[in-house]
């Protein structure tokens, strides 16, 4: 964009600082500026912090692939960790979680938590006509990521080209979308994406709502994103959102009570960097075969 703004920060707040306010939410006094038109930041040191592009995505892209993601709402989880808040919920067996939120990974995950090899998340496996209908969505961020961060999206372009094809999306650098409905994270980092990446965000609104910014706490920088805007940021430094007006009622485990009335679909991509580990998707369905046996064979035996 010819009429972008682009600047360096002067000034970043002390990392013991900002750390103190992981897992709590944003609030006015954590912001000095707030960014609407096109703009791209440098941190101190000149390293890219994130590149805004309003209006980025398409009417017609937005008409192929909002109803469905909106199909994944009420997709809710508690293992968003800090991005879901500090409080903690106890479970039936006694084991604290994190609030529910509503939100979905699709797409390819890696090795997590009990299950030991790589996979098509269940949303993707069973939905795949619709996971194919998000594709030129997804292209399209990524040519926006190439065109405005050349050297990160070269970065995952590389990491990408040494993955089992399988696992990454099509025509572009991703293996993996988390998608956020109507929830403001709490300040958090982002784990398990490539560090030498770059992460992207688009917002899909509907109705009548305020807040919302996605804010970076370190520099006292929100930006007041509306629909189809493109964010495209370092998901490694702290980073959350202000709270919606008018806030949406939720139960104590952090799931609405009833439709607000409005909308804010978020769209994360990335690259998970232990993706480049998994096999061939048949390779890894014999891991996850002999993983099962095992476990099984294990359960008998404690028998």
């Amino acid at each position: 964009m010819s009429d972008m703004l682009t600047f360096r920060a002067r000034n970043r707040l002390p990392e013991e600082y900002v750390a103190q306010m992981e897992g709590n939410m944003v609030t006015d006094k954590d912001i000095d500026i707030i960014v609407r038109g096109p703009t791209r930041i440098l941190k101190p040191d000149g390293t890219p912090l994130l590149v805004y592009l309003p209006k980025a995505i398409s009417e017609e892209l937005k008409a192929e692939s909002q109803p469905i993601l909106h199909t994944l709402k009420g997709s809710y989880t508690n293992n968003r960790g800090m991005a879901a808040g500090g409080a903690r919920v106890m479970g039936p067996s006694k084991r604290s979680y994190a609030r529910a939120v509503d939100s979905a990974m699709i797409g390819a995950s890696d090795p997590q938590g009990q299950r030991r090899y790589c996979r098509l998340t269940a949303w993707t496996r069973d939905s795949w006509d619709e996971w194919k209908g998000l594709w030129p969505l997804l292209n399209e961020i990524a040519r926006h990521l190439e065109e405005n961060v050349p050297e990160r999206y070269a970065n995952q372009a590389k990491r990408a080209r040494a993955t089992a094809p399988e696992w990454v999306i099509p025509g572009t650098p991703f293996t993996t979308v988390t998608v956020n409905n109507t929830y403001a994270t709490s300040v958090h980092t982002d784990k398990g994406d490539l560090h030498e990446g770059f992460s992207t965000l688009v917002v899909f609104r509907e109705g009548d709502f305020q807040g919302g910014w996605l804010c970076m706490p370190a520099y006292k920088i929100a930006i007041d994103m509306q629909d189809r805007d493109l964010l495209l940021m370092d998901a490694h430094e702290f980073h959350g959102n202000t709270p919606f007006n008018p806030e949406p009622e939720r139960s104590a485990n952090g799931a609405l009570v009833e439709d607000p009335g409005f909308e804010r679909i978020s769209v994360v991509s990335y690259f998970r960097t232990k993706m480049t580990e998994c096999g061939s998707m048949a390779e890894e369905a014999e891991r996850a075969q002999a993983y099962a046996e095992n476990r099984l064979a294990a359960m008998v035996g404690a028998e």
